[in-house]
């Protein structure tokens, strides 16, 4: 448990997030990622085809059990069996489940025989067959992903997603002062009707101010549109060793990932041959940041030995966030060679791009050269 909470806890600098504005996604974001039912769109959809498919297995048990009994209508049913009404079976049915009472049980009679009667090709019950199978990615998989694509491209053409959009770059500070002056422009037009309508939902309005701006930056964050490299993988055919570079703040942290597959599921993650908590100074929030790539990829950390040599200049100490960086970078490139295909994953999460900004330079007005200025004393 780390001592210090607060800044220290959680990585809040720009560059470990990237800024992504996908923190929790509510859509999968490359194929085959599990989305859990309560946080799916089309969760509605879904039960739908269910109780279809439902339908359609209670139809061919019934089919088995009478021998190819089929009739066209409640009616047909009741006129082909003799001297039975619902009535009867209503009682029969309430005497074998006691927990029904009568009229439940033939309500439950009615809709078992309207479910067997309705033909599985009418056309309301194949269309609701296509369209769900089509939603819920039931259609052949080399389409499946840009089937998905298309979809996303639609829900970012919402004005919903524009404006969200708008509001997330907005508080990136993504805006100059033309864009304030646009912006205050818009607000002072609309009249004071409009402004108490759209504001009636507390949130319209903002459609309304950011209009142009969510224009401006509306191609900012395409990276769950754009496709992703995937290249042959990289490793040693004798030793099964596949290896990865990673770096930060110029020649200072240089670290290269040697990772191989554990089949004892019993691996380990070291720096310099110190398990991770010793290189770390036992700083959970760093040690995280290097088997993140792991989380990322769906990949347990234990079915992989790695071990991260540093090259760069001799530090006293890895227990930095820049440090921490460049090792995660180096395991991530060093799974991507293992395993090509996580590559998708990893580009996904930005886990394999660095923004490349020095640390401030050495300049007079700071004591220390970098960031902390001189307290101002009157002369």
């Amino acid at each position: 448990m780390p001592l210090e909470v607060g800044d220290n806890a959680v990585v809040s600098n720009s560059q470990a997030t990237h800024g992504n504005l996908f923190h929790f996604r509510e859509y999968p974001m490359y194929p085959g990622e599990y989305v859990p039912a309560g946080h799916n769109t089309l969760s509605s959809l879904r039960d739908e085809l269910r109780s279809d498919l439902t339908a359609q297995s209670l139809k061919e048990a019934w089919m088995r059990v009478s021998g190819g009994m089929y009739f066209k209508s409640i009616d047909d049913y009741y006129a082909s069996v003799d001297g039975l009404d619902q009535e009867q079976l209503g009682e029969i049915v309430s005497a074998l489940l006691p927990d029904l009472r009568k009229y439940e049980a033939q309500a439950l009679v009615t809709k078992v025989l309207e479910s067997l009667s309705k033909p599985a090709d009418s056309p309301s019950r194949q269309l609701s067959r296509t369209i769900t199978a089509d939603a819920v990615g039931l259609d052949n998989a080399p389409g499946h992903y840009t089937n998905f694509l298309e979809w996303m491209g639609r829900m970012t053409e919402t004005k919903a997603f524009k404006t969200e959009h708008a509001l997330f770059e907005f508080s990136r500070r993504k805006f100059n002062r033309e864009d304030v002056r646009v912006m205050f422009e818009n607000y002072n037009l609309m009249s004071k009707a409009t402004l108490e309508a759209d504001s009636s939902d507390s949130y319209s309005h903002f459609y309304a101010v950011l209009h142009d701006f969510s224009r401006k930056v509306a191609g900012e964050d395409t990276r769950h549109q754009i496709g992703v490299r995937i290249d042959p993988a990289e490793v040693d055919p004798e030793t099964g060793i596949a290896v990865g570079h990673g770096r930060a703040d110029g020649q200072k942290y240089m670290f290269t990932a040697l990772i191989r597959e554990n089949r004892d599921h019993n691996g380990s993650v070291t720096l310099l041959g110190k398990p991770l908590s010793v290189a770390f100074d036992d700083k959970s929030w760093l040690m995280e940041m290097v088997l993140m790539p792991f989380d990322e990829a769906k990949l347990d950390f234990r079915d992989f030995d790695v071990n991260l040599i540093s090259e760069g200049k001799a530090m006293p100490s890895f227990a930095n966030e820049i440090a921490a960086f460049a090792c995660r970078m180096a395991v991530a490139n060093a799974i991507t060679k293992l395993l090509p295909l996580a590559r998708i994953p990893l580009k996904k999460a930005g886990l394999l791009s660095v923004d490349r900004r020095r640390e401030p330079g050495q300049f007079p007005g700071f004591v220390d050269g970098k960031k902390n200025k001189r307290k101002f004393a009157k002369r």
